[in-house]
């Protein structure tokens, strides 16, 4: 088994009508970092064509391309993933969710602890390029799991070691997915506040409340918290003490999920 970061970045930009962001994000996306991502493809509804190995002109020319729904990135190995990436282009348009939050970038990365602060670093790059209004990077212990969690929806998967709460939390984001961009339903082992939830926090009392290992000004209309140094952190019993801090730090922009059933 191989310990898999599920990363999820909700913004509202529509790479279709934006070349500028869609060669930034091509140029971060050719990194040694997601050398797994290793077959580009485009999604239209549920099929996949147009396969072959991603370059950075390529990436773009898929981004800016209006007959996709999504771009997509994976790395197939004896038939079982180990990696994938989606973007959402913005040819399609979730009328559910806000203005700053109906289009998505989700990955799913094998996690290589060498690699992982060029990875966060990258990911922050790629949320403020989108100018990501929520997000957060999280750590599960099988592709599978990890892909799901990025995914989202309302059916998350129990495992050992998830607390009620933590459940209730992530089948949140698809049941109030229209209040994400001022709200979050729970803290994830990285957290990212976009405009939204900085109109309601400061990232100095955040410092000081001890609750982050990391707390970083990407942009001036965009954070990213840590609860830990560690994302492996996040497979431990241990963990569900570390986020209840979180959720006190961050209890001004927290939303109320009691009442989802774990049914």
């Amino acid at each position: 088994m191989t310990p898999t970061l599920a990363i999820r970045i909700e913004h509202g930009v529509r790479l279709t009508k934006s070349p500028a962001a869609a060669r930034s994000l091509a140029a971060i996306l050719i990194r040694p970092c997601f050398a797994e991502l290793a077959r580009l493809s485009g999604r239209n509804k549920d099929r996949w064509s147009r396969h072959r190995k991603p370059d950075a002109d390529a990436i773009v020319t898929y981004l800016l391309d209006a007959s996709l729904d999504a771009v997509a990135f994976d790395t197939p190995r004896s038939g079982d993933l180990v990696a994938s990436a989606e973007i959402d282009n913005g040819s399609r348009v979730r009328e559910m969710s806000a203005p700053e939050t109906r289009h998505s970038i989700v990955i799913a990365l094998p996690l290589v602890a060498v690699e992982l602060d060029t990875v966060i670093h990258s990911i922050c790059e790629l949320a403020a390029v989108v100018h990501a209004a929520a997000g957060f990077v999280a750590l599960e212990p099988v592709y599978g799991l990890a892909h799901r969690v990025a995914v989202g929806g309302s059916r998350p998967k129990e495992r050992p070691g998830l607390s009620q709460q933590r459940f209730r939390e992530r089948r949140g984001r698809g049941r109030y997915e229209d209040r994400l961009a001022t709200e979050l339903t729970g803290v994830e082992w990285g957290t990212f506040l976009g405009p939204g939830h900085l109109a309601r926090l400061d990232l100095g009392a955040l410092r000081a409340s001890g609750a982050f290992a990391l707390v970083t000004e990407v942009t001036p209309q965009l954070a990213y918290l840590q609860v830990s140094e560690d994302p492996t952190d996040d497979l431990t019993e241990g963990f569900e003490a570390k986020l209840q801090a979180a959720r006190r730090a961050l209890a001004p922009v927290l939303m109320d999920v009691s009442a989802i059933s774990l049914e």
